[in-house]
């Protein structure tokens, strides 16, 4: 059984493994810049491209994207090795065009120096006339171009606006540095370096080695708002691992006695009414099916209401620092009874119905008709032969359904108001919060193979030739 278990342990280590290498392929790919959703403020403070580069850096530094992004890099043979820091993101972009186009990146690298130098000058520059206006915007053009031949139609307007202001002329020995820049790219372009590719080593120092380390050691980032995911996601995750983790335990205890007597009874008055009541219940949507229960619990209906208040709110949500979850679970339970009444009526059909069928299929098996000619009774076949073979469907069942101890059901708490991981994922996605929806993305991904895990696991217990099969 040790082998059995270490066996699939080591298969999962991979597939999770697989799994954090797509969520943070996704988070990198995702639209948008973290360090400027965090700091825009900061970040964009000036025009001028070596103290812009400074203070994104900074920037970069509190949220570790200041580092390679994976262990290796594979770039044009052009490229250096420490390209990713250049800063900030635009930056790179354009000097990454222009690498392209020369196949030279010291050339380039000099060029970036000597505009910088320049733009830094050009800043300083007193003038308040309408040619000092339209030089400033000619330097954002300036600033902003990727294409060597827009880059040198560029220099020659400044050129000619420098020549019209007053101190102009002590600008014109730095602009005729960048058109030599310039020119020096255009003559010394060998496009074809960038057809050879390169791969640079960049070690453990690197953001998918910190990211999955932070996973492993409790420390899964920083939200929109600067505070430690854990902290964040920690009161929605119980209250959601408790509200589906109750559901789908009732939901089990339920269903398979009441799977194993539908078998039992086949065709009888009480088979055909479960089949139509538990039909029904798994086909009317969560949402109906909880305002009905809301109208009947609630209103009066029946007399006198039998719960106040079933609805919850974001605001009461548990609070760490507080009370204990145990001591808030028991305040706030009665916003827990219906949305755990939903997810359990609406588990219940399946589980149960699934029972019902590996029930007669292992009733057809020549065992059983072999222990029935014993003499053995019903009770004795039924829950000592029959129901240990039929419980794979269940198994399987189970383990797919694990993973929304965490996930929750968005419509039952929505509907419920309920301070649930499913809002909590809803409000990441609509803030742009990648951490926090990386973060709830691993954890369904981590509970997904644990719940397979377990359920192979629970193949070999129901099963021993399971896992003698497997080790043969």
């Amino acid at each position: 059984m040790l082998r059995y278990f270490l066996r699939r342990l080591f298969i999962a280590i991979p597939t999770l493994l697989i799994v954090s290498l797509a969520v943070f392929g996704i988070s990198k790919c995702a639209p948008g810049d973290p360090v400027e959703a965090f700091f825009s403020e900061e970040v964009r403070t000036t025009a001028e491209p070596g103290q812009e580069a400074e203070q994104y850096k900074r920037s970069a530094q509190q949220l570790g994207l200041d580092k390679p992004v994976f262990y290796l890099t594979f770039a044009p043979a052009p490229f250096p090795d420490t390209f990713w820091r250049v800063y900030p993101p635009a930056r790179r972009e354009r000097l990454s065009k222009l690498v392209f186009q020369t196949g030279n990146w010291p050339y380039v690298s000099v060029y970036d120096s000597t505009l910088s130098d320049f733009l830094k000058s050009a800043a300083a520059l007193r003038d308040t006339s309408g040619a000092r206006r339209n030089l400033a915007l000619e330097l954002s053009v300036l600033m902003t171009a990727s294409q060597l031949e827009e880059i040198e139609a560029s220099t020659h307007r400044i050129a000619s606006l420098l020549n019209s202001l007053p101190s102009g002329n002590n600008m014109i020995p730095r602009l005729v540095a960048l058109q030599s820049d310039v020119q020096r790219m255009q003559q010394t372009r060998q496009p074809l370096k960038t057809y050879q590719p390169a791969i640079h080593w960049n070690g453990i120092n690197n953001q998918y080695h910190a990211w999955i380390t932070g996973y492993l050691t409790g420390n899964w980032g920083l939200t929109r708002r600067m505070r430690p995911v854990w902290e964040e996601i920690r009161p929605a995750l119980l209250a959601t691992a408790t509200l589906s983790g109750t559901a789908l335990l009732l939901a089990f205890l339920i269903a398979i006695p009441l799977g194993v007597e539908m078998a039992r009874f086949k065709n009888s008055r009480f088979d055909r009414w479960s089949k139509q009541l538990l039909f029904f219940l798994h086909s009317m949507p969560v949402f109906w099916l909880g305002g009905i229960l809301v109208m009947l619990f609630t209103g009066n209906i029946i007399g006198k209401p039998l719960i106040e208040n079933p609805y919850l709110d974001v605001t009461d949500q548990w609070l760490t620092g507080t009370e204990s979850f145990s001591a808030w679970f028991v305040r706030k339970l009665p916003g827990f009874i219906l949305p755990i009444a939903v997810l359990t009526l609406h588990a219940l059909a399946l589980i149960a119905m699934q029972m019902r069928g590996g029930m007669l299929e292992t009733l057809r098996q020549d065992y059983i008709r072999t222990a029935r000619a014993k003499g053995l009774n019903d009770d004795y076949i039924y829950w000592k032969h029959a129901f240990r073979n039929a419980l794979f469907p269940i198994i399987t069942l189970f383990g797919a359904m694990l993973p929304a101890l965490l996930t929750g059901s968005l419509v039952v708490e929505t509907l419920f108001n309920f301070p649930g991981l499913g809002l909590k994922t809803q409000t990441a996605f609509l803030n742009h919060d990648l951490a926090t929806l990386s973060a709830i993305l691993m954890a369904v991904a981590m509970l997904t193979i644990a719940g397979n895990l377990v359920a192979d696991l629970m193949y070999a217990l129901a099963d021993p030739r399971v896992r003698f099969s497997n080790s043969a």
